[in-house]
């Protein structure tokens, strides 16, 4: 599993290998309705517009739109969707 983010305009694209877009679904749900188990900043959650998913080959894409950046996300995106603490 593993994860890369960068900066798009806009927001943020992300391909994260080993999980299905339903697996990162539920767990970005969860995050957005703060019942999660990880660290997630609810001010920084507001930020984003919207959140979309793709499948991909190997994984999954995240394009997540709003006043946010890949630097701010990675970590919370790391600890929250693979479990993985920087």
């Amino acid at each position: 599993m593993n994860i890369e983010i960068s900066n798009q305009k806009g927001g943020v694209k992300a391909f994260i290998s080993g999980f299905s877009t339903e697996i990162l679904g539920a767990k970005i749900e969860a995050c957005q309705n703060g019942q999660c188990d990880c660290a997630c900043d609810p001010e920084l959650m507001q930020k984003i517009s919207t959140i979309e998913l793709a499948s991909a080959d190997g994984g999954s894409t995240i394009t997540i739109t709003g006043d946010v950046d890949a630097q701010t996300l990675a970590p919370m995106m790391r600890e929250c969707l693979l479990g993985n603490k920087e």
